[in-house]
């Protein structure tokens, strides 16, 4: 496993500055209503990426101007983005004010070359964040707030970083690579996108019913039985990315079908390393044994449903599912035991009265205007994000970008655990990567925990 750690050396930005970027030319203006998994209450929390492209000598354009055309262009396709969210009094819901007022745009310039700050690989994610611009998420604001932001950082070896700061209730992260995407293909001369982009918010728009809201996992109104630490009102956090190899997820595959007999393949590395991620968290964190700790499964809806949503839909199209033990039960439980909950939790989207009654409880939660628990220290998200290089070629000119960071930001990071796809910097030509925010004090714990799991000591007891 290869470790993050902080870098020697300090970045720094200089000659910030920052514009709306409005669309090349005349889009819709009105107002957009949002889906009911849109306006899921803990939606208002924002995605952050960071692309990083080296230096391309015989390229003689500035990215900086063709990135900003790119995306005066692309904004004609996704003019929803170039408006305001607001949240509307009167039912809480979100709203797309299409008024074309523009994306901030930042350009900024560092202070060292791309190399010597190892492609932004080595800083945790409270420095690599300086690379994104801030979106100031405000639900009370009259005017509301912008939904995307992007940020293009010079570096002096000719390199440049693009990040990129959406909120989760505008698309989620199938729909922000998506994005991405086409704006590299804008940015590499073609005309259009190649999937261009639908709104059909109304697709996933449930009728209220007279049922009470159904809580999440025990967040909210049973909040008191979900475990708590003694560690995590730390606010000495660190952030780690985990590099665990190819090799050594298949070794662990192989160790679960002697231990459960089981069928070669059986389980997904997703399946796999949720379970080996929940419980060394739980262990690491030292939960209370006779409370909740809950696993939450994000699992994509758009190919179950019937029809299908248009490849060019951006909006949210996943839901989550809630896996509930008491702490004692998962340390007690196998890693094979886990996993196959996790499989288990993943298939009920093929069910569509579950899917019907997930999309429904969403309106009921709105209505209700549920809020969860401050102390959700028992509550790990596990998200894989593997699907950001998934539409091809990112090549606009610099070649393939070197290095991509999906990154936390503060208000969810203690409670998300992120799976990435293997950096080009690391010597690993496969395997995964995993990114975890814990309090210093729990995560040489972690480590150790799932030192061991990777090493195949695994045994019926865990």
């Amino acid at each position: 496993m290869i470790n993050q750690t902080n870098s020697s050396l300090t970045l720094s930005l200089e000659n910030k500055s920052v514009e709306l970027v409005i669309p090349s030319k005349h889009t819709p203006s009105g107002n957009l209503s949002l889906s009911s998994l849109d306006n899921y209450p803990l939606g208002e929390i924002r995605h952050a990426t960071v692309y990083v492209f080296e230096a391309n000598e015989k390229n003689q354009h500035d990215p900086v101007s063709l990135l900003r055309n790119a995306l005066s262009e692309l904004l004609v396709y996704y003019y929803p983005l170039s408006g305001k969210l607001v949240r509307r009094k009167r039912d809480r819901k979100f709203q797309l004010v299409c008024n074309s007022e523009g994306v901030p745009f930042v350009v900024a310039s560092a202070n060292y070359d791309l190399r010597s700050l190892n492609y932004i690989e080595n800083f945790v994610d409270e420095v690599a964040l300086r690379l994104v611009p801030d979106i100031e998420v405000n639900c009370e604001s009259e005017i509301g707030y912008h939904p995307l932001a992007v940020q293009v950082t010079k570096f002096p070896c000719g390199g440049f970083t693009i990040g990129t700061a959406l909120l989760h209730a505008v698309c989620d992260g199938f729909g922000a690579a998506r994005f991405m995407h086409s704006l590299a293909e804008l940015a590499g001369g073609k005309s259009k996108p190649s999937a261009v982009p639908v709104w059909e918010r109304e697709r996933l728009v449930r009728k209220i019913d007279n049922e009470p809201a159904r809580v999440p996992a025990g967040v909210g109104a049973r909040g008191n039985l979900l475990a708590t630490s003694p560690y995590m009102s730390s606010s000495d956090l660190v952030t780690e990315i985990i590099s665990i190899k190819d090799e050594n997820i298949k070794m662990l595959k192989d160790a679960l079908v002697k231990e459960g007999e089981i069928p070669k393949e059986s389980f997904t590395t997703y399946e796999i390393l949720s379970a080996c991620i929940w419980k060394s968290r739980s262990r690491a964190l030292n939960l209370d044994l006779d409370k909740i700790t809950v696993l939450c499964i994000v699992v994509g809806i758009r190919h179950v449903l019937n029809p299908p949503l248009p490849e060019g839909y951006y909006g949210n199209s996943i839901i989550d599912v809630f896996i509930e033990l008491t702490t004692r039960e998962l340390h007690e439980s196998s890693i094979s035991d886990i996993a196959k909950l996790v499989k288990k939790a993943k298939k009920k989207i093929y069910d569509k009265s579950y899917v019907e009654e997930v999309l429904t409880n969403m309106e009921r939660m709105i209505k209700e205007d549920v809020k969860f628990d401050e102390v959700l220290d028992g509550l790990l998200f596990m998200t894989d994000i593997r699907n950001l290089a998934v539409f091809g070629s990112m090549d606009f000119g610099w070649k393939e970008s070197v290095n991509i960071r999906g990154l936390m930001f503060q208000e969810s990071a203690k409670n998300l655990g992120m799976i990435l796809g293997p950096s080009k910097l690391d010597v690993m030509e496969d395997g995964v990567r995993v990114v975890i925010t814990l309090p210093r004090c729990a995560m040489v714990k972690f480590k150790q925990e799932l030192d061991a799991m990777m090493l195949m000591h695994l045994r019926p007891r865990f």
